[in-house]
This record gives C-alpha cells, structure tokens and sequence, in this order.
C-alpha cells in the first residue's frame, strides 16, 4: 500500500535533499508532499491522510510544533519526526508530549534520515499488519480490542501513550464511569544490583502490582520499561463512601502495594501519580515523572495533576498542591537555566520560605534536591531516546560540568550516564 509522506519546511532546499533521500528508500511505494509552512501542511493533511510528517519547528506563521497538534487531531495515527536546526531542550520535551516518534538535529546525515525513515516506517507496517490480521479473522469486537490493548502496552512500555486512545479503549471495556490514572514506579533494588537482578525486581514488582490492582477492582495495563515501571488505571469511584473518593482510593492501595513490596520482596518503591483524565498525548506521563521526582523515602508515593487538565471537582494536591504542580511545571521548562528558589517562587507567585515549605510537605525534601530530580529524569528520556551524546544531555538538562552530572546521574540511578544509554 502507498504511504504518504510529508515534508514541511520552510527552506526548499531543505525540501529538496529531504526528498531525494527519501525517495531512495528501499522497496517503498511512497507519495511525498511538501509544504513550506505549517498551515500548508495542515491543508494537505485535510485534503488527504498522511502517515508520517518530517516537520521543520521553526516555521513563519503556524511554526511545526502548532501543526504537529493539528496534523494529530486530523490524523490521529500519524507517524512524526522534527528536523530543527535548534537542539533545545523545551523542543525535545513538547516532542515527548505529542508523542513524536524521531527528533532529528540538522544538518542531519543521509544516512541518519534513512535510518530514522526506516524505523518509522516499519512501525507504521506492524500497526497495519497488525490491523489486517484483526479484519481477516472475522471475530468479534474483542479480538480487535484485544489488538489494540497489545498497542496500548507497546506505547506504555515506553511512556508515551495518547491518553485519548486510552480513554477510548477503557469505555469500550465498559469502564467510563471510572477515573484514570498514570503511575510511574522505580524501584530501589540496592546500589550494587547488577542489571539482571534490576530486571528481576521490576518483574516482581509488576506481578504483585496485577494482583493488589485486580484486588482493588481496578482495570489496569502494567508494563515495564527499561528502568521503571508504567501503568496505566481504571479506578471505580467511591460512590457510596462520602468523603472518600477515587484520591483517598488510589492512596490506600498503593501506600499498601509499597508496604507489601518492602515486606514481601524487599523492595523499597517509589510512585509518582497522576490524573489521565481529559489531558492530551503523554501530558499525565509527563506530570507522574514529576510526582516521582518528589517521592523519598519517608513519603514514598506522590500525587500531582498534569497541567491544564481537569481534576474532576477533586483536589489531589491538598494543603498547596496547585502551588508545587506549577512550580513543577515552570522547572521543567527552564531545566537548562540555573534557577533558585527565588526565581520559582516569583514566577507561580509565592513567598520563597512558603514555597520551601510546600516542597518539603510533599515530598519531604529541598528545592534544590527536587530541581535536581526533575534534571536526571528529562536526562533518562533524552538518553533512552539514543539520539543525544552524554555530552549533549548534560548541557541541555543545565549541567554544566560533564563530570558532575555523571556522578550526581550514578548517586540516582546507580549507573553512570553512559552506561544508562547504552542499556
């Protein structure tokens, strides 16, 4: 079948040498389009379905990043990848957001724009493969439901699922009535635990994870990434408990499961948590790392709502949770920047002292510990991604001394860096 491939960007050169290395794909039928702006490229994806969009960010009028927002609400299963000249960071964060599949920095080699192709392309065959073995076996709703759960895991394994498709696929299991939430978990299994027992600690943790949620009467997708553990669930609301709602609910069973993982197993786990309701692309994934940014030993579970999303009426972050979760969304857009205590209190208005104080009553610790938190987790993104050097990573996550980012990277993660790339 014929792909359809656009090309946005402003230069036609760029336009150019994009095409004719795109057009020298192997064994491809593709339909290559272009367009020099964002609006362009908007009205060609209205005019007919596009499967994978190469998006310049810096474009006149409607930049690259507005129109990967449209080209999503037009095309939802669109495929894309920003080719910028601008390696910033806020880039490769709202790339995260939308679930962009590739992040490429010009001058981009043939070789890498081949090579990101490639990939992205074969996703794009395993999905429709995966669609035509649902329609030629002729079962019912289930199996084609069940196909798209095995999508929603591949996405979760990487923490980048679209919460709409996930809203969706809950209602279509007859759940709408629920809350969703995203949970992230890390797990603490000694400074000198090799990879294997790592690997180990996250499958037991996950297994006991299935058995408290089902217990509970939740609906939950669990899986496991390459360090952590993401989930995805379907918590029923207490209708018949006033004063104790789906919040209160979520805490219980999961201030339980971390109790049940340190006596059972041995395992000390870490949860940061999140509302998935109503926000957009991988926004609640996004605020859970930030919750688990927070966590600590004597406060090892922490809840936050992504920003801008509806909380349902209910307030998670009692006792000035609204004041963190913003402080905690302007560091993560400033993570380049050499920010104090001052400077975030000013910007989400509030007295440096009460903000102090707000920090250490939600996650028992200091600013300073808490930014640095937030740095090493956009650093594991970045890295996990592949596409950035250590020594690229440290400058965009504002370290500026290659060598103290490793050794505050290993006192977190327990791996230097480089090893952490390398997987």
């Amino acid at each position: 079948m014929k792909l359809r491939i656009l090309i946005a960007d402003d230069e036609q050169l760029e336009r150019r040498a994009l095409r004719s290395i795109l057009s020298n794909l192997p064994g491809q039928e593709l339909e290559l389009v272009e367009a020099s702006n964002g609006r362009q490229a908007v009205k060609l994806a209205q005019a007919a379905a596009v499967d994978l969009a190469f998006l310049d960010i810096r474009m006149p009028g409607m930049d690259g990043l507005e129109a990967a927002h449209e080209l999503k609400r037009l095309c939802p299963d669109i495929h894309m990848v920003f080719v910028t000249a601008f390696d910033h960071f806020d880039y490769a964060r709202e790339a995260l957001r939308l679930g962009v599949d590739e992040y490429l920095v010009k001058p981009a080699s043939a070789e890498e724009i081949m090579g990101t192709a490639t990939r992205v392309l074969e996703r794009i065959e395993e999905k429709r493969l995966s669609h035509a073995a649902g329609l030629r076996s002729g079962e019912d709703g289930e199996h084609a439901l069940a196909l798209l759960e095995e999508e929603l895991r591949a996405d979760l394994g990487k923490a980048s699922m679209d919460s709409r498709r996930l809203a969706s696929f809950f209602s279509l299991k007859g759940l709408g009535h629920c809350e969703f939430f995203a949970l992230v978990l890390r797990i603490s299994a000694g400074d000198n635990a090799d990879a294997a027992v790592r690997r180990l600690a996250l499958k037991r943790v996950k297994e006991l994870c299935e058995r408290r949620f089902s217990a509970a009467g939740w609906h939950s997708l669990v899986e496991t990434g390459e360090a952590e553990l993401c989930c995805a669930a379907a918590v029923p609301p207490e209708a018949s408990s006033p004063g104790f709602g789906v919040p209160s609910t979520l805490r219980q069973v999961l201030e339980q499961l971390v109790h049940e993982a340190l006596s059972c197993l041995g395992l000390c786990v870490f949860i940061g948590a999140s509302y998935l309701s109503h926000a957009e692309g991988a926004a609640p994934f996004v605020a859970a790392r930030d919750a688990l940014a927070l966590a600590q030993l004597d406060k090892p579970l922490v809840l936050l709502t992504p920003g801008g999303a509806e909380a349902g009426g209910v307030d998670i972050n009692r006792h000035g949770g609204a004041t963190v979760e913003r402080a905690l969304d302007y560091m993560h857009s400033h993570l380049a920047e050499n920010l104090s205590l001052a400077d975030v209190a000013a910007a989400v208005g509030s007295a440096p002292s009460h903000l102090s104080r707000l920090f250490s009553r939600q996650g028992g610790d200091t600013f300073v510990h808490v930014f640095c938190r937030l740095r090493i987790a956009a650093a594991k993104d970045l890295l996990r991604g592949g596409q950035y050097r250590v020594k690229e990573v440290c400058s965009l996550v504002g370290f500026k001394d290659q060598a103290y980012f490793s050794r505050v990277f290993r006192k977190y993660e327990g791996v230097s860096p480089a090893d952490y790339r390398a997987g």
